[in-house]
């Protein structure tokens, strides 16, 4: 196996180091520790960059990928300007839904570490005070036909996350059964932007629809493309339902 070292894996996936360390913790990108030290698998980089082939722009800040997330859920984003609005929309618009635009755009949302837990703490873990439901974990709400007792995938602030790893007895692990996107900016912009389901904290569909995208899964990676096209397709119906009106 050919192994690149990880500024090398992110000087050709265009992405920053922080980035790759990122995939390769959550277990979506190929490669093993050497003491201290990742080598990436440099077929899976290749694989990556194929998936982003053609996709232009920088990647959103975590600010706008959130805020684009609450803004197609019709959730309040009064700390947006109509003319804020309007652009971001006609943004998005122009990706035309396309799964690896999504993939390259949302990238920043947060940081990923898959860990290694008991499958009978998932449920008590999700009603967490500061976890919200991501990806496989908030798909079944969103009608998308998935569901997995046995993994999960969450968002948590800094702090959060290291009670989680000591409350729960979690062992990071890249082959591990629940991911742990932690959102670093002080905005708590997972909670801000969460609805709640059954006693759960649930991310917002495009948020969701990412994950899946990101999954190794094919049956969850249709399911989030399925899911960034109906988020797309509500978007631009309330759109021109407020022009009509």
């Amino acid at each position: 196996m050919s192994e690149v070292s990880v500024t090398m894996a992110a000087e050709r996936l265009g992405v920053n180091v922080s980035r790759v360390r990122s995939l390769l913790n959550s277990g979506r990108l190929a490669g093993r520790r050497v003491g201290s030290v990742w080598l990436v698998d440099s077929s899976d980089v290749e694989r990556r960059r194929a998936a982003t082939k053609g996709v232009k722009g920088r990647p959103l800040s975590a600010r706008v990928t959130w805020t684009s997330a609450a803004l197609f859920d019709g959730l309040g984003t009064d700390w947006l300007s109509s003319a804020e609005r309007s652009r971001l929309s006609a943004r998005w618009q122009t990706s035309g839904g396309a799964a690896q635009v999504c993939r390259w755009w949302m990238q920043s949302r947060a940081t990923a570490t898959r860990y290694r837990i008991a499958p009978d703490d998932i449920a008590e873990l999700l009603k967490f005070e500061g976890v919200v439901a991501g990806g496989i974990s908030a798909a079944s709400h969103y009608g998308t036909g998935l569901g997995h007792s046995a993994e999960a995938e969450i968002y948590a602030s800094t702090a959060t996350a290291k009670r989680l790893v000591d409350e729960f007895f979690l062992l990071a692990d890249p082959q591990g059964n629940l991911t742990v996107h932690e959102v670093t900016a002080d905005t708590h912009w997972h909670c801000r932007t969460a609805r709640i389901v059954e006693g759960v904290q649930v991310a917002p569909r495009l948020i969701v629809a990412a994950d899946l995208l990101d999954s190794d899964d094919t049956r969850s990676r249709s399911a989030g493309a399925a899911l960034l096209t109906d988020v797309l397709s509500s978007h631009r119906e309330r759109q021109g339902q407020l022009v009509a009106s």
